[in-house]
């Protein structure tokens, strides 16, 4: 399995960049980011991407649900619903965790923990009610 991390500008390359400062380089983890370059040109790149995976399964981490870059990875998970997964809400912990299971985890196994991790990384240290 594969782990592709599809956002705006800056937010996937900067969790890749935070992933291989903690964790190491890790080859089953690419980046597409919608950029400037406009929505025309991020489908042209993410259909270059996806002909990568034809053979194999990918897990696609959004940032925002409805967002462009989930939106387009929506459209591939309904054309390949055998192979393609799409989580929004990417977060550090996230990338983290699933790198070490890209190997062994199964595509529905990885995406449950995906949404499981995301919830449960969301926390108050301390918080003091009014």
């Amino acid at each position: 399995m594969e782990l592709l991390i599809a956002t705006h500008e800056g937010l996937a390359s900067g969790l890749i960049s935070a992933h291989d400062m903690l964790a190491g380089k890790n080859d089953q983890i690419a980046s597409i980011e919608l950029t400037d370059t406009g929505i025309r040109d991020f489908k042209e790149r993410f259909a270059q991407i996806m002909q990568r995976y034809q053979a194999g399964q990918v897990l696609i981490l959004t940032d925002l649900k409805n967002g462009t870059p989930h939106l387009i990875a929506e459209e591939y998970e309904q054309q390949h619903p055998d192979r393609v997964r799409v989580v929004s809400g990417v977060n550090l912990p996230m990338v983290l965790e699933l790198s070490h299971r890209l190997i062994t985890a199964s595509l529905d196994d990885s995406a449950q923990k995906a949404i499981e991790i995301g919830r449960n990384q969301i926390a108050v240290d301390q918080m003091q009610l009014v």
